[in-house]
């Protein structure tokens, strides 16, 4: 499903065939389906861009007929005695990557070492992650995926039973083996007794009875999850939540209190009290106020610390004042212990240092001088700074998913019943959607580039339909205040609406950290004009947040979670009703994950829920997309959320002296943003 989801979004640019996991003729092993490490065994890109398409191919290496290579600062550090020879910080042969193409399927220079890649500063908890994370598998492009930290896996007949092989040898990055005990910790010391705070991911919940799957140690390399009724794989393996299975034990096994045990056969109940674990953390440097505020940032944030032992392409540096996501100069390191090589058998990454730079005024002046190599612009500048920055600056498209910009939404499970039986009716959100003119909201809050649209997907994306992308978009004063009239709203002596109890209506919008500010500002006078009081809030994000989990909220503006997406599979959350997530079904989600809580959804709310359960639960790619189109279908009929303008491509600039930075990319959740450039695989030349 996946590959006939995203493909599509790039059929403007490219179409692509690529035989990694996602897309690949499987081996039959006995009872069970077997895929194996390699990405792109032959990847095909088929170029459009001309009568003739080109094909070209990518073949794989075989890592046991390579001479592994090393930089030459890594090189030196092995002279001092600093770390351990080249060799014995690599996986076994067999076990180690080699990559050989980017995320589109185009073949991979072969990099010089040294330099550093410079961009804005990390910023919020998943800044520093983007760029480094290292995640069980990883995305291509058009939605096929492959094992990656992990070599192999594969499952049983009816999918009740998965299995992950390790790469045998494999480091972490302060040189401790990498092995089936660092995922039997993780799982039952930090995860399900929700130590980090996230023992909420579905992935590893067995759909029918809710209950954990339950994680086996086979040997120092191979580990199972067995569940209770079938896991099929868009709800495993290919769930955007499951990023990670691992801790390093070595280095938490002193950190974890005994109040969050949970019996297992693999790990024994540490004894440690919560004073003794947060003295222990604040032996190692870390300072939290409780046990719950530090499972969560060295179990689930563990990039942002500096020390912390990663799997990660490059690591957080440990010199003061450049060793924190604040820092003005944020410093990732390269790790020495890392796993992958190029096709020549150089050790990745390529470049010394990423350097995240914060407080710079002018980031076009700062590209100019080469003080950064990367910044996003808007579409409205691209022209002029081309022009300015020349042959300095190579533009990059990120292919955008957005089902339009700038959203609005409604709580549906507003305690008060007057809103919530009045956002129930399309009529009132189609008056909401009319009473706006769309030709000056995109003069006003995009200089004229983003045009007029609808909270729906883009062209090319799956599910476009015209009549959706054009629905509510037609301005229409007269007959928007019909409708509202129509919902039973009344006109009060203060010339704007009220309940047809007599009560006050105002729609008051609650946003975070100005993001809403200026469509606001333009979207005001014409709520106005259909007498539709309105007020505007903005929070900082994570007052803002608890404000969405208390439902204590009437309307939002620019929503921290909006509709839609590039595929289900990026995060159903934003689709359907299933986590507390998502503004525009508001508690709805709460009750999916805990019926004694929220709000039971009903009508074509509840819907959503039943056609995702049939995805989740359906191995045939036909049905899937069959159900998916269906959950599109009842987005397109209730337009629960609203946009005044069509989604957005995203833009920057990088230097040109970059290398293996590739072009018309996917910005996605499911591919982790910036990840999917794999920054390990760039270099300067």
């Amino acid at each position: 499903m996946k590959k006939n989801l995203i493909a599509l979004l790039l059929s403007a640019v490219m179409v692509l065939s690529l035989a990694g996991c996602g897309s690949r003729t499987i081996k039959v092993n006995q009872r069970t389906k077997t895929y194996d490490v390699d990405p792109f065994e032959v990847a095909t890109v088929v170029s459009t861009s001309s009568e003739t398409a080109e094909k070209k191919t990518v073949a794989s290496v075989d890592a046991s007929n390579l001479t592994f290579k090393e930089a030459p600062s890594l090189s030196e550090k092995v002279a001092s005695g600093a770390i351990s020879a080249l060799d014995s910080r690599m996986p076994e042969k067999d076990s180690v990557f080699v990559a050989v193409a980017d995320a589109a399927g185009n073949a991979l220079e072969i990099g010089e070492y040294g330099g550093n890649f410079s961009m804005g500063g990390g910023g919020g908890s998943w800044g520093i992650a983007r760029p480094v994370l290292e995640s069980i598998i990883r995305y291509n492009a058009d939605g096929s995926y492959y094992p990656n930290v992990i070599k192999s896996y594969e499952h049983n007949d009816d999918c009740t039973q998965w299995t992950f092989h390790l790469r045998k040898g494999m480091k972490w990055s302060d040189g401790d083996d990498f092995t089936a005990d660092d995922v039997t910790f993780w799982y039952y010391m930090v995860h399900i007794n929700n130590f980090d705070t996230k023992a909420s991911w579905e992935a590893l919940k067995d759909n029918k009875s809710g209950n954990f799957a339950v994680l086996n140690k086979v040997d120092d390399y191979t580990v199972t999850w067995t569940f209770e009724s079938p896991k099929l794989p868009g709800a495993f393996i290919e769930n955007g939540d499951f990023k990670w299975c691992w801790a390093p034990s070595h280095f938490l096994k002193d950190l974890i209190p005994s109040s969050f045990y949970v019996e297992n056969e693999y790990w024994g109940d540490t004894g440690l009290s919560d004073e003794q674990v947060l003295a222990n953390a604040k032996e190692k440097g870390y300072e939290y106020e409780s046990p719950k505020d530090l499972g969560k940032n060295l179990c689930y944030y563990f990039w942002n610390i500096s020390g912390l032992p990663t799997v990660n392409s490059f690591v957080l540096s440990t010199e003061e004042g450049h060793n924190s996501r604040d820092s003005e100069l944020c410093i990732l390191e390269r790790n020495p212990y890392y796993w992958k090589v190029d096709a020549e058998g150089k050790q990745l990454p390529y470049f010394d240092n990423i350097y995240l730079k914060s407080g710079i005024e002018d980031n076009t002046k700062a590209f100019a001088s080469g003080d950064l190599d990367r910044i996003d612009v808007g579409i409205e500048s691209v022209s002029s700074l081309l022009s300015e920055l020349g042959s300095v600056a190579v533009l990059k498209t990120v292919t955008g998913t957005n089902w339009g910009s700038n959203q609005i939404t409604f709580n549906y499970t507003n305690a008060d019943k007057n809103y919530a039986d009045l956002f129930a009716k399309s009529d009132f959100r189609k008056a909401m959607s009319i009473c706006v003119d769309r030709d000056e909201v995109s003069l006003k809050v995009s200089e004229g580039f983003l045009s007029p649209g609808q909270c729906a997907p883009l062209p090319g994306n799956f599910g476009y339909s015209e009549e959706w992308a054009k629905k509510w978009t037609e301005y229409d004063v007269t007959a928007a205040q019909k409708l509202l009239e129509g919902c039973g709203l009344t006109l009060g002596s203060d010339g704007y609406y009220d309940f047809a109890d007599g009560s006050d209506f105002s729609l008051d919008f609650v946003s975070f950290d100005g993001s809403a500010d200026l469509l606001y500002s333009t979207v005001k006078r014409y709520y106005d004009a259909v007498h539709v009081k309105t007020t505007l809030t903005n929070y900082e994000v994570t007052e803002y947040d608890k404000v969405i989990d208390d439902n204590n909220w009437v309307a939002s503006m620019c929503p921290h979670m909006s509709v839609g997406g590039s595929s289900i599979s990026e995060r159903a959350a934003s689709f359907v009703p299933v986590a507390q997530a998502a503004e525009w079904y508001g508690d709805y989600g709460t009750y999916y994950t805990d019926h004694s809580k929220g709000v039971e959804p009903t009508g074509d709310m509840a819907k959503l829920v039943e056609y995702y359960e049939q995805w989740v639960n359906s191995a045939d790619n036909t049905v899937r997309d069959e159900l998916a189109l269906n959950i599109y279908n009842l987005h397109k009929d209730n337009l629960w959320s609203i946009s005044y303008l069509e989604g957005a491509n995203n833009y920057c600039l990088v230097n040109s002296s970059v290398h293996n930075f590739t072009d018309n990319l996917v910005s996605s959740d499911l591919f982790q943003y910036a990840n999917i450039y794999h920054f390990e695989t760039l270099f300067k030349k």
